[in-house]
């Protein structure tokens, strides 16, 4: 599920950096008249720089950029722009439906203090914890993203259904699993690229 997420957020970097930016023009108003209104160019994170860096988590787990800060912490995805200081953490979480918004606020505080330190440093920091339920449905951090990052309207509601339909799959894959034991590794922070993330049942994950 994290590769599918990794996919929608490479494409919308390739995206914004084929934009062409708009040429100015001088425009002229007759008396009386009022000039029209150019149409603002689509919103979002990705398209206020051209040199947006993805690092994802698929297979291994992900080292935090250092030039920016040391840490131990291991988020899924890291978003970056040197140009404009951006940097942004997005920490996937395949919780039970009933218990989003706490896993949401867990993941949440979880990375306040590395946002904090970014800030220090002059970083334009924020982590967005998104969730999608076990069973398929998307918590409301999951098309909050999306459209904070840039990607809307109906490439948003494609992405949004691809991300569905990767997590059904992979709650799938743990009911045929069900009957092996568990071991150590499985019981992990992190698991596979193609594999759900599994968690204790205390974390709710």
């Amino acid at each position: 599920m994290i590769r599918a997420l990794a996919d929608i957020v490479s494409t919308a970097i390739i995206n914004c950096k084929y934009q062409h930016t708009p040429k100015k023009s001088i425009t002229f108003v007759r008396a009386g008249e009022k000039a029209q209104q150019r149409q603002s160019p689509p919103g979002g994170l990705l398209n206020t720089a051209q040199d947006w860096k993805l690092q994802v988590d698929l297979g291994r787990q992900l080292k935090f950029p250092e030039y920016i800060l040391s840490t131990s912490l291991r988020p899924d995805m890291v978003i970056t722009s040197d140009a404009s200081k951006q940097v942004v953490l997005v920490e996937l979480t395949v919780p039970w439906e009933d218990r989003m918004e706490e896993a949401h606020e867990r993941k949440r505080a979880k990375y306040t203090e590395i946002v904090v330190e970014c800030r220090n440093k002059g970083w334009k920091a924020r982590c967005e914890p998104v969730e999608v339920g076990c069973r398929g449905f998307a918590g409301q951090s999951l098309p909050r993203t999306l459209k904070l990052l840039g990607v809307k309207g109906q490439l948003c509601r494609r992405a949004i259904k691809t991300i569905i339909e990767a997590a059904e799959k992979a709650s799938r894959w743990l009911w045929i699993q069900r009957g092996d034991p568990w071991s150590s590794g499985q019981l992990g922070h992190k698991s596979g690229a193609d594999q759900p993330r599994l968690g204790r049942p205390s974390e709710g994950v």
